[in-house]
């Protein structure tokens, strides 16, 4: 199935970029992407294919100038976001913290974008964005939060928006007339072979009226 298959190379992409944080930014040994694909279920041959992203993103410049340089840095950050009753949880992929600027919330998505520009596809991910400021504002006390997505295919052209308190609060407002959606059951859920990461990912009716992509774990 070509979206398990996608999904699964995902999985074991975005677990090497967890080591390559945890490990100065290095590129992994071949031994190590073969033991990760074949833990997120892929043939040890398909570990050749997961280097290149990896590479486009340890040659970018956002890694060199933003990311590497910063005081802290944290892989796979969990959230809790209570609002209006319903618990929002999450993880960020890369969460930086640099004295004097406002946190960067780092999101990487492995989306094949068959053309169109980095940009364009970042516009799927509008609720995520909202939520992944709330979360990190609300942590952290900031008045000031900036999201990046970095398409792997394209690292080169990061897609950075830098939210302050009037984006925050009109996010706030989006979430919460998305979970009133979902709670009068305003949501249908797309049929199983339209479900894949690019659709799922960020959706507010994710695990609660619809269980996602078959055989996925759901991240927002």
């Amino acid at each position: 199935n070509g979206g398990r298959d996608a999904a699964a190379r995902g999985a074991a992409v975005h677990s090497l970029l967890e080591w390559c944080q945890a490990n100065g930014w290095r590129e992994p040994p071949p031994d190590l992407a073969r033991l990760h694909a074949s833990a997120a279920g892929l043939d040890a041959e398909a570990a050749p294919e997961l280097l290149p992203p990896l590479r486009a993103w340890l040659g970018s410049e956002l890694l060199a100038s933003r990311v590497a340089p910063a005081a802290r840095t944290r892989a796979e950050v969990p959230f809790l976001l209570e609002l209006d009753s319903a618990l929002l949880r999450g993880s960020i992929d890369l969460l930086v913290e640099t004295d004097g600027r406002p946190p960067l919330v780092l999101d990487y998505k492995t989306d094949r974008l068959d053309g169109a520009s980095p940009a364009d596809r970042a516009n799927r991910y509008g609720v995520q964005r909202d939520l992944y400021a709330l979360a990190v504002a609300e942590a952290s006390g900031a008045t000031e939060v900036e999201v990046a997505y970095v398409f792997l295919e394209r690292a080169e052209e990061p897609v950075v928006q830098l939210l302050g308190e009037a984006e925050i609060a009109a996010g706030r407002q989006r979430l919460r007339e998305s979970i009133a959606r979902i709670a009068h059951g305003e949501f249908a859920a797309a049929p199983m072979e339209r479900r894949d990461a690019a659709l799922c990912d960020g959706c507010p009716a994710l695990l609660r009226l619809c269980a996602g992509p078959e055989n996925r774990t759901a991240s927002i």
